[in-house]
This record gives structure tokens, C-alpha cells and sequence, in this order.
């Protein structure tokens, strides 16, 4: 991904923070023909103790993506908020554009053993189920119907290695522009337009304040 200087975000806090919001990414790889094989996944981002950062998932074993784990880098894709960006919201210029947060990182991928499959699940459900009025968890579930998922599906793990954070959102504007772009976002019923707005209203503060 082609990233301008001026658009590249480098704090890690801020690069955690989005993974962790945006979880449910895309993971690319590509086949012994060089066919990219793509699924969308919800991953968890786990710290080790040697302190290098992974991102956990699974797959369906019927998806063939996964035979190609470990093969070559794996890329993933985490993205939105996204919005439309009017040329008549500026004072000249008559281009319009998007405004848009991405992170893609890339790192080599490996198989999850059965046990730490298991760790990874109960991850997942504690995280997605936390804000549910009546949680669930991996305990829940049966002992055979557990084992037959378990069969029908694939753990991994991918190294957190390389990171390119695209965040394109105006910072090659004027104020007067900048701050049009921001009121015009406001005013859409939308909360991804909303989420623009808030991350480009904390990245240049109101001229006066």
C-alpha cells in the first residue's frame, strides 16, 4: 500500500487501538500459483511474553486459504471508517476525494495446535460476548459439539511484523478547508463521517483554542 509521509500514522497506541476496534479483517494470501485467496475474519491481537505482538484467528478447514499459511507472508487488512469528500466543501479546490483509516500488516503465519485453538475461542467469545445482557462462553457448549467445531475448523496465528497505518484525512488542507471538511461531516447522518470527523478534529484543534 503506497502511503504519503504526510498521511502515515506511527503511534502504536493509536495502531493498536484500530486493530483492536476494527477487528474483523481481511486476510490475504496467495496460492502456489500466485492467486491472491482472500477471507474475512474476525482476529484477536494477543502480546506475548517476549513482548512481540500476534494476531489470532480461525478458519474453515473446507477453505483452502489455509494450506497456503506459512508459505509466504500473510497480509491483513484492517479498515473503515470511510467517507466521501465533496470538492464544494473547499474554498478552490474542485477535486473531490475519501477520507479513510487503514492498517495493513504483514508477517508470517503459522498453525495454532488443538489447545491453543481452544485458548484462542475463549478469547474471542470473553471479548464478544462482554457487552451481551446474557454472556456466554466456551464453557457453554457441550463437549461433542465443541469437538465436532473443532474438527471443521483451522487455528492461526500471523507475526506482527511489518505495519503500514494509512490515515488520509486532510492533512494537506488549509485550515479553512480542513475545518469545512469537518462541520460537512457533522452534518451527515452517518457514524462512519462522524468517526472522520472526530479523528481529524483531534489531530488539529480548532484555530483559537
Amino acid at each position: 500500500m503506497y502511503t504519503a509521509k504526510l498521511n502515515r500514522e506511527t503511534d502504536w497506541n493509536k495502531i493498536e487501538a484500530f486493530m483492536r476496534e476494527f477487528s474483523f479483517a481481511l486476510v490475504v494470501d496467495t496460492d502456489d500459483h500466485g492467486v491472491p485467496r482472500a477471507t474475512h475474519l474476525p482476529l484477536t491481537l494477543k502480546q506475548n511474553p517476549d513482548g512481540k505482538y500476534v494476531l489470532q484467528g480461525h478458519i474453515a478447514k473446507i477453505n483452502t486459504q489455509w494450506q497456503y499459511f506459512g508459505k509466504q507472508d500473510t497480509l491483513v487488512v484492517f479498515s473503515t471508517p470511510h467517507a466521501y469528500i465533496s470538492s464544494s466543501w473547499y474554498q478552490k479546490d474542485k477535486l473531490p476525494t475519501w477520507n479513510y483509516m487503514v492498517v495493513h500488516v504483514h508477517g508470517k503465519t503459522r498453525i495454532l495446535s488443538e489447545q491453543e485453538l481452544i485458548q484462542n475461542l475463549d478469547d474471542l467469545m470473553q471479548h464478544y460476548e462482554a457487552a451481551s445482557q446474557h454472556p456466554v462462553s466456551l464453557k457453554d457448549i457441550d463437549e461433542k459439539t465443541l469437538s465436532n467445531n473443532l474438527k471443521a475448523i483451522v487455528g492461526f496465528e500471523i507475526e506482527v511484523r511489518d505495519i503500514d497505518a494509512n490515515y488520509k484525512l486532510s492533512a494537506n488542507k488549509n485550515d479553512d478547508d480542513y475545518f469545512s471538511v469537518i462541520k460537512h461531516l457533522r452534518e451527515r447522518d452517518d457514524k462512519e463521517s462522524h468517526r472522520i470527523a472526530d479523528e481529524m478534529e483531534a489531530r488539529r484543534p480548532a484555530p483559537g483554542i
